[in-house]
C-alpha cells in the first residue's frame, strides 16, 4: 500500500519554489545575460577567423555570464548572490553550476573536432535549462530546453554556427520575455492580495 502524500509538505515545497522564483525573478537575469553572450558568439561566428580562434573567443565570452547576470540583477532589483536557507534556491544554484562540468565535454570536442564545438555547447546550454522548469515552476524552461536542444542539432547541422547562435539568441529572447511577464503577473497578484 502506498504512503499517502503529505499535503503540508507539498504546500511547503510549492511555497519554497514560489519564494525562490520571486527572489531570483525566475532566473531572468541569467537568461538576459545569455542573450548578450549568445549575441557575442553570433558576432564571433560571422567573422572569417580560424575555427580554433572562434572557439577560444566563444569560451572567453562565457566568462561574462556571472558579471552580466549580477549587473542585470541589480538593475532589476535582484541580488543573484543573496544567501538564503531556501533549499530550492540552493537546488537552482546547483542546476546552474552543473553546466560548468559539462563544459569539459565541450573543451574535449573543441580539441578533437573543432567544427562540432559550438553545436555541443548549444545542446548542453539548452538541455541544462530543463530542471529550472521545476525549480521556478515555469513551463517555458521545459519547452525551451527541448526546443533548444533539438533545434540546435538541426540548425547547426544544416545551417552552421552563425545560424545556430542566432537561433539561440532568438530562443533566449523568448524565454526572457516570458519570464519577465510571469514575474510581472506574480507581482501584480501579490500586490492585489495585499490590497485586499
Amino acid at each position: 500500500m502506498k504512503n499517502p502524500v503529505n499535503i503540508t509538505t507539498t504546500t511547503n515545497i510549492n511555497e519554497l519554489r514560489c519564494e525562490a522564483g520571486r527572489l531570483q525573478m525566475k532566473g531572468a537575469p541569467y537568461m538576459l545575460a545569455s542573450v548578450v553572450i549568445w549575441g557575442i558568439i553570433l558576432l564571433i561566428r560571422t567573422t572569417t577567423l580560424d575555427i580554433q580562434i572562434m572557439n577560444i573567443l566563444t569560451f572567453w565570452s562565457t566568462m561574462l555570464m556571472m558579471p552580466l547576470a549580477f549587473l542585470l540583477g541589480k538593475i532589476m532589483g535582484v541580488n543573484i548572490f543573496k544567501k538564503t536557507n531556501n533549499p530550492v534556491s540552493k537546488l537552482g544554484f546547483l542546476c546552474t553550476m552543473n553546466q560548468m562540468l559539462y563544459i569539459l565535454i565541450v573543451m574535449w570536442a573543441s580539441s578533437m573536432n573543432p567544427e562540432a564545438m559550438l553545436l555541443l555547447f548549444a545542446i548542453i546550454f539548452g538541455s541544462h535549462l530543463l530542471p529550472f522548469s521545476w525549480v521556478f515552476d515555469s513551463k517555458i524552461y521545459l519547452v525551451i530546453s527541448i526546443v533548444e536542444a533539438i533545434g540546435s542539432l538541426i540548425t547547426g547541422c544544416i545551417f552552421g554556427g552563425a545560424a545556430l547562435a542566432a537561433f539561440i539568441v532568438v530562443c533566449q529572447l523568448i524565454v526572457s520575455t516570458r519570464l519577465l511577464m510571469e514575474c510581472r503577473a506574480f507581482m501584480a497578484s501579490k500586490k492585489a492580495a495585499v490590497e485586499l
